[in-house]
């Protein structure tokens, strides 16, 4: 009887130690949802990321009137995250979605989205967006120009004449 105790709760440890695993692999995962690409699933969520020869510009635009109601120039290392949810704004018939976003820097994992604002809904909404002319620098990254001219400059009087 003793024997079969001690089995049970070597199952039973096993078992949970496997559970363990497998919930952190999904916890994981959910990190990967402010990343390009996502997690690959339809969760109304995008995320732009800028560098330094692809500066992005992204924009709203209300299809039904072809507005643009938002845009944000993400800026050279930081990244947009942007989240729908749909049917949230109360007694708001002409934009009854609430659209969440937050620019931060791209190394970040993810953050709150803790900008939000009211915006139509699905089928009256269309995100677009634009590379800028770039190369674009980083501000802390701006490049120093370089002296090419050596201390005193150059000799440039013909020699004999």
């Amino acid at each position: 009887m003793h024997r079969t105790r001690r089995h049970a709760l070597s199952i039973f440890a096993t078992a949970s130690a496997v559970g363990a695993l497998l919930a952190a692999g999904v916890g994981c995962q959910a990190f990967a949802t402010q990343k390009p690409g996502g997690r690959m699933a339809s969760l109304d969520q995008h995320t732009y990321v800028s560098d330094t020869y692809s500066p992005k510009t992204v924009r709203l635009v209300d299809t039904r009137t072809l507005e643009e109601i938002w845009s944000v120039d993400v800026p050279v290392d930081h990244k947009l995250v942007i989240k729908f949810y749909d049917n949230t704004s109360k007694g708001n018939h002409e934009n009854p979605s609430i659209m969440r976003w937050e620019v931060f820097p791209a190394d970040m994992w993810g953050t709150l989205l803790d900008n939000q604002m009211p915006v139509p809904s699905k089928h009256a909404r269309r995100i677009e967006w634009e590379h800028r002319t770039g190369p674009e620098f980083a501000p802390d990254e701006t490049p120093q120009p370089l002296d090419i001219m050596p201390e005193g400059g150059l000799e440039t009087s013909r020699v004999g004449g």
